[in-house]
């Protein structure tokens, strides 16, 4: 009975967290629109690099909806922090350790949540882009998926961990920002990685975002599957992983 209660609570949490996300979509909207505005204007830029790399008969959506898709998921972290906060200042994060629920519990409602709106907000993305755009990846449809996914719960848990960091809303939200754009952008959002010097090259492989949109390339481009790809996906994984930790001790801490 006691893991079918825990799982009820958590149904619980999620519900009510989803809720409230819901009430206000319009941030989540603003940042699925905003990349199909700028997907063309990057195509062409994009086109010559692959070109550059090799590829024939590209469009440039192949590497811009997948980069662009990534830039706005960084930038979307913002609306996990928001909630954080949001619900700190109405008093339904202090009501909720208030109740008969565990304070992990309450933890994992909302990274769940987080983790939701992350992945659908990639997936429209990428969805719209091969709709509009002609984005139609080679490999594996199950391989790109499985990629979207693991990459959102990288940044579901980087929303977390620095809502749970910092102390003040408009410090989480720059730090969230520059963390984002950093990371897209030495990661291959802006352009290739194979137009960097060597040195940014091995640089962008610090970034959840690299791994992302080298994984993406190899099945979009070279068509490539599962069975290729899953020792990127072991690492973003692992980025996922040291994150959540960095969540974890700081959510410790509080309890202390």
């Amino acid at each position: 009975m006691k893991p079918l209660k825990q799982l009820k609570q958590l149904s619980a949490v999620a519900g009510l967290n989803l809720r409230l996300q819901l009430r206000d979509p319009a941030p989540t909207l603003v940042l699925t629109v905003i990349p199909l505005v700028l997907i063309p204007f990057m195509m062409p830029a994009f086109k010559a690099m692959l070109l550059t790399d090799g590829y024939r008969g590209v469009s440039g959506a192949e590497q811009a909806v997948p980069s662009i898709a990534v830039l706005f998921s960084f930038l979307a972290v913002q609306n996990i922090i928001d909630s954080f906060f949001n619900e700190r200042s109405w008093g339904t994060w202090q009501r909720l350790e208030a109740s008969p629920l565990s304070r992990p519990t309450v933890l994992t409602g909302k990274a769940l949540v987080a983790y939701i709106i992350q992945s659908a907000q990639i997936l429209v993305v990428l969805s719209l882009g091969a709709i509009i755009f002609g984005f139609d990846p080679k490999g594996s449809l199950l391989a790109l998926v499985a990629t979207l996914l693991s990459f959102s719960a990288v940044l579901a848990a980087l929303g977390v961990a620095i809502a749970l960091w910092t102390h003040s809303r408009d410090t989480a939200l720059s730090l969230s920002n520059i963390v984002g754009m950093l990371a897209a952008g030495i990661g291959g959002a802006f352009c290739t990685v194979s137009s960097f010097p060597d040195w940014a090259q091995d640089a962008a492989r610090v970034s959840p975002a690299y791994w992302a949109i080298d994984t993406i390339h190899k099945v979009s481009l070279d068509g490539q599957g599962f069975a290729d790809i899953w020792p990127s996906l072991a690492v973003l994984w692992g980025f996922f992983a040291a994150i959540a930790a960095l969540a974890l001790v700081q959510f410790r801490y509080r309890q202390e």
